[in-house]
């Protein structure tokens, strides 16, 4: 994974802390600007190809002219800048208390010395080769060219010194043999996009967050909650001395609720929801409609999770993922563990445990042979894209054919086992380049089971495992929207494996009877990917889920990014799967003690008068 810089951050301070292996992230008015957005276009789209040009040009500059006794050549040399326009608006319990427009733009260089065989990256620890780059708000193409030189030439004394160390590793290793550092460039490239200038409704869309955030005011059982309504405008730009010269202009907005609250025994429970757009959302009755329903229905789900029981005992029978559940799994696992992109170089060699668990598996068993993963961006869907940020152009990919692992998510950092990119290098805002998924899907052979017979089948397995009962998840704890989890009891350290899970958000004990409780407290385990060759059975119907993640093997839904970087820091992504009967997976009961309820009782929780009786 090419990791970016990690400042463009939809916050007012635009602060981050910066990625590992990466310089920190400057100062606004040092690497980056931000003033109030102009009436008129910001985007020009003559003025941005001018500025491309000019930083091609001082790009092949570099490339012949940056040398010192001793080191090796400069062969690769990218820059990437972003400018953003964002409207923020935040609304609680009927006011607003954010409605922020704001205009930011970034940039980062990275360099490669030495050759495609071996070169300065994928070196744990040491200097990466990447450097932030300065960017004008607006396009200015001589500026540009200057700030270019200077930051490549601190990006080239930094990649030469970490090629220099990571020679002094691999002259030491017993077995120097490893796979080439980067693959050959695609063909050249050029992509431009119209600039064009949409309005926003930013007076209606700020009424109707209040609006919908005074909906809180009639749950007293919630403590806080807040309505999210975020509007990210993007120009990108990929440019590098190989005759890649890509430019995107993106719009994406999300509106959110997130909400928490405590239990009688002071577990702090949050939910939230999110709603996902590629467009710029408009205030009217539809989205309203949809908002309040939203809303309505997250307050009305932490009401009842405030009062579901605990889960009483530690559980290791089957499970049945329903509805979102089933692709925010796949969106947690497949996502990243079937990234190609090998395990950085460290002092004692390869970092192996840092390698995605399927990169060791092509061509074995990784579901059951009925079931198969297909990759494809040029579906019509949420994650779809023609080229992407290294100038290849992907195409439909199977991952998974009758369960055995065919295929891999790759860039072009080859592995060992597959020698070259298929177009998954994905980029955010924030500049970070990865492999990830575009639009996922699960298909089975087999003809799937109704909800009832899931249920049944359920049942019987648990049976079999020694169980009366057995649970059913219906979602998972969304990190992107909602961040960290907001307690440390929640956090599971036993288990089969090394792939960490979300929470479950929604989870019920079903019994024989039929009967279904809503239980808290429940944590699945981390797990080994080898869960999903316990899948036993599917369902009939598909559910499609658009989501945004983070890239690369540290990515994937269960990314705690949170709502300031919901949309800066992730990519555009789809996932549909029908509904999954797993065994495999464990249920932990969460141990450890809460904080005490407030001593002074929230504003609007009022006791309630005994209802009078007729005598």
């Amino acid at each position: 994974m090419i990791r970016g810089l990690g400042f463009l951050v939809l916050t007012l301070t635009m602060a981050s802390a910066p990625l590992p292996g990466t310089a920190a992230a400057p100062a606004p008015g040092a690497t980056g600007a931000t003033r109030p957005p102009t009436p008129t276009s910001a985007l020009d789209s003559e003025a941005a190809e001018a500025e491309i040009a000019a930083l091609a040009a001082e790009l092949g500059r570099s490339i012949k002219g940056l040398k010192l006794p001793g080191t090796p050549p400069l062969y690769r040399a990218e820059a990437r800048i972003v400018r953003a326009e964002l409207l923020s608006v935040h609304g609680s319990y009927g006011g607003v208390i954010a409605n922020v427009r704001d205009r930011q733009s970034a940039g980062a260089v990275e360099v490669r010395v030495g050759s495609p065989a071996r070169d300065n990256t994928n070196f744990y620890g040491a200097e990466s080769g990447i450097e932030p780059l300065e960017v004008s708000l607006d396009p200015a193409p001589s500026f540009a060219a200057k700030k270019l030189w200077l930051s490549l030439d601190t990006a080239f004394r930094g990649a030469s010194k970490s090629f220099s160390q990571k020679q002094v590793v691999l002259q030491r290793l017993a077995s120097a043999e490893q796979p080439p550092d980067y693959t050959a460039p695609p063909p050249p490239v050029r992509r431009s996009a119209e600039t064009t200038r949409i309005e926003i409704d930013r007076d209606g869309l700020a009424a109707m967050v209040g609006s919908l955030s005074a909906r809180f005011s009639e749950h007293p059982a919630i403590d806080n909650g807040d309505v999210h309504l975020q509007i990210l405008q993007t120009q990108e730009s990929v440019v590098n001395n190989e005759g890649i010269a890509l430019r995107w202009v993106r719009d994406r907005a999300i509106l959110a609720v997130v909400a928490d609250t405590k239990c009688a025994d002071g577990m702090h429970l949050d939910h939230g929801a999110v709603m996902h757009f590629q467009h710029i959302p408009r205030a009217d009755d539809e989205l309203l409609a949809a908002g309040e329903a939203m809303v309505d229905r997250v307050l009305r789900e932490l009401e009842q999770g405030v009062v579901a029981p605990m889960i009483d005992e530690d559980y290791d029978g089957p499970i049945l993922f329903v509805g979102e559940s089933a692709p925010q799994l796949l969106a947690s696992t497949v996502a990243t563990e079937a990234v190609g992109t090998p395990a950085p170089l460290g002092e004692t060699g390869r970092m192996v445990d840092l390698e995605p668990v399927w990169a060791a598996r092509l061509g074995k068993q990784v579901l059951p042979s009925y079931l198969e993963l297909v990759d494809d961006p040029g579906l019509v869907g949420f994650g779809s894209f023609d080229r992407d940020a290294e100038g290849v152009k992907p195409s439909r990919l199977v991952l998974v054919r009758d369960g055995k692992l065919e295929n891999l998510l790759m860039t072009r950092v080859p592995s060992s086992k597959v020698p070259g990119s298929n177009g998954r290098a994905r980029m955010s805002p924030a500049l970070e380049v990865g492999a990830t998924i575009s639009n996922l899907a699960l298909l089975s052979k087999r003809r799937g089971m109704s909800r009832a017979a899931l249920e049944r089948e359920l049942l019987a397995r648990a049976q079999e495992d020694g169980y009366e009962f057995a649970y059913v998840i219906e979602t998972l704890r969304d990190g992107t929207v909602l961040g960290p989890v907001p307690r440390e009891s929640a956090a599971a350290y036993a288990g089969t494996g090394g792939v960490n899970l979300p929470l479950p958000g929604r989870v019920f004990r079903l019994e024989p009877s039929g009967k279904r409780t809503l239980v808290r407290g429940a944590v699945l385990a981390p797990t080994s990917m080898r869960a999903l060759r316990r899948i036993r059975a599917v369902g009939t119907e598909t559910t499609i889920a658009p989501m945004r993640v983070p890239v690369g093997a540290y990515g994937g839904f269960a990314a705690e990014v949170g709502i300031d970087g919901v949309l800066s820091q992730t990519v555009d992504v789809q996932v549909a799967s029908p509904d999954l009967l797993i065994d495999g997976l464990e249920l932990l009961v969460e141990r450890g003690e809460h904080e005490r309820t407030a001593t002074l009782h929230h504003p609007l929780r009022r006791k309630a008068k005994p209802a009078k009786t007729r005598e």
